[in-house]
């Protein structure tokens, strides 16, 4: 067997090995770059930007003569973002020799489009801008955009495609995924260079763009990841996504109105009520046939989720879906209903107060820190509560660092959430020692956030399939940290961060780039993470309007 490399090994060790090294690092040069900046405003005296060419120059000698920095990614890109205003500054000072090396070294770190700007706008660069050695930078700075873009990405929407723009839309997602993609270890069956081969004659064969997103929206499930999605565009919305305004629930395997979002409908359908087929189809062959082969998940609670409550009922605006329910009494009807309805946004958070001194807040999103700042409106009432209900259970995500914030005021001690690791296997390595997927572990210091006031009562947080994303990186961290219970369900097991890219005609698309676990290595993406008390809603409890979740978690709050 053709061996790995003794040097990829050493390297990989020491990245894993070095992580607080390297956030305490970063916050060193960081500290150093933000006093030069002040040095550097328009119209700066000489003395001002010798003082900030010393802050600077500090800062690189640091990078330099550290050998983790040498070894650590993250640290090549402070490097990175240090000497680009070091060359900045030496540009003011007529120092051009040196602004040239130091561009020279940035390019060979990081080629950033987003530096163009920097180097073509305003005066800094004056003294430099004809150099050969300039223009090789701003050239470098703009190579990724070309490169990484995509065939025909940047194509508009128009009815029918051309079949070397749906080609070149296959080929780019194909591609992404076979680079970048985290999870194939748990898709062991599938065989994505065949995944190719098939797809090729039915994008070939659409003969319209709303044909050829038909076959692409079956593309990305079959790599059975939350994060990795295919959209249409924008202009396909009616013909793909259009919904009633009745959201379902799979609750004890039956399929059961769970809202009514028409006043004048609930006169016709309630909560409650079974739905036994669509179009005449029995709903749960519906649902494997027509629902399942578009929904991107692993855990089969997502996928659960995902299926009978977000995508049951998607279909063309113009048609009406026919629904065959069986009301609590037994009685059976039909009812046609028109696609008019919205997929219901998350609600505002909710604080209230419960009995026995309970304290609750509902938090749906971390895509804003309203959910913070409800948290810390609540907090006087918080800190005088016996205990502390955090209902996660309709929370899709956003921001993982608002739960971190919200959890500092829960604990006095590090907050820690999940091992993250990348792929590192480029094309150097497997030429050295064979077709390898390598990973590079991504540093995590832990989140530490000292607080004047931390409620040290008892605390339950509530988890369903619809915990994802950022909020199921707030459970982990939670439970890391021992700080209370959870109950419910498990949550959808899926977070990551995602690749996100466009495709001909302006659907869109992304790839999970980021693999995630328990800091002891246990693994919950596709999985979920488990609650410690399971409590699951029930036909008799949907139908009375109870919460047998919330029920439970009071009395378990409640217990001496």
């Amino acid at each position: 067997m053709k061996r790995i490399s003794a040097a990829l090994l050493a390297a990989t060790l020491a990245a894993h090995c070095a992580a607080a090294s390297v956030i305490d690092s970063a916050q060193h040069v960081r500290a150093l770059r933000a006093q030069a900046d002040k040095f550097t405003m328009a119209g700066a005296a000489p003395a001002d930007l010798q003082q900030a060419a010393a802050l600077l120059e500090e800062a690189q000698h640091y990078l330099d003569g550290d050998e983790v920095a040498s070894a650590s990614p993250a640290l090549q890109l402070d490097a990175y973002n240090n000497l680009i205003p070091l060359a900045a500054v030496y540009s003011r000072q007529g120092r051009k020799e040196e602004a040239l090396a130091a561009l020279s070294k940035a390019r060979m770190i990081l080629w950033y489009p987003g530096a163009a700007q920097a180097l073509r706008g305003g005066s800094d660069f004056d003294a430099i801008r004809g150099e050969p050695r300039f223009q090789a930078m701003l050239d470098a700075s703009l190579t990724p955009d070309r490169v990484w873009k995509g065939p025909a990405s940047d194509h508009p929407y128009k009815a029918a495609l051309t079949v070397e723009e749906r080609i070149a839309g296959l080929t780019q997602f194909w591609t992404e995924a076979r680079h970048s993609f985290v999870y194939f270890d748990k898709v062991p069956d599938l065989d994505w260079d065949q995944v190719y081969l098939d797809y090729l004659p039915k994008v070939m064969a659409a003969r319209t763009t709303r044909d050829y997103y038909a076959v692409m929206l079956e593309l990305a499930p079959l790599l059975r990841d939350g994060h990795t999605n295919i959209w249409t565009p924008g202009e396909l919305a009616d013909e793909f996504y259009a919904v009633p305004p009745v959201r379902m629930a799979l609750v004890e395997g039956r399929v059961l109105v769970a809202f009514v979002d028409d006043a004048a409908l609930r006169a016709r359908v309630h909560a409650g009520d079974e739905l036994l087929a669509i179009d005449g189809m029995p709903v749960h062959d519906y649902a494997r046939q027509r629902v399942y082969p578009r929904i991107s998940a692993g855990a089969p609670q997502d996928r659960d989720f995902q299926t009978y409550t977000v995508g049951l009922l998607r279909g063309r605006a113009a048609d009406a879906v026919t629904l065959r329910l069986r009301a609590a009494n037994g009685a059976e009807r039909e009812e046609k209903i028109a696609r008019t309805g919205s997929y219901l946004a998350p609600q505002a958070p909710e604080f209230k107060m419960l009995d026995q001194g309970i304290a609750y807040l509902r938090i749906e999103h971390f895509s804003d820190n309203t959910g913070l700042k409800a948290f810390e409106a609540a907090l006087p009432q918080i800190m005088k509560a016996r205990a502390l209900v955090i209902d996660m259970r309709r929370n899709g995500g956003g921001d993982g660092q608002i739960g971190y914030e919200i959890l500092s005021y829960l604990t006095r001690q590090p907050i820690t959430g999940a091992v993250s690791y990348i792929r590192s296997d480029d094309s150097y390595n497997r030429a050295r020692s064979g077709n390898i997927m390598s990973w590079t572990q991504l540093a995590n210091g832990g989140y530490v956030q000292q607080r004047d006031q931390v409620y040290e009562g008892r605390v339950a947080v509530l988890t369903g399939p619809q915990t994802y994303s950022a909020s199921e990186d707030f459970v982990v961290a939670f439970n890391v940290l021992e700080r209370g219970l959870t109950l419910g369900e498990a949550t959808g097991g899926s977070t990551g961060q995602p690749l996100n890219f466009t495709l001909p005609g302006g659907g869109g698309a992304r790839i999970c780039i980021k693999r995630d676990l328990f800091p002891d290595g246990r693994e919950f993406v596709g999985i979920g993470v488990p609650p410690q008390i399971e409590v699951k809603q029930t036909v008799a409890g949907l139908r009375a309007g109870r919460d047998p979740v919330l029920e439970r978690a009071l009395a378990e709050l409640g217990k001496p």
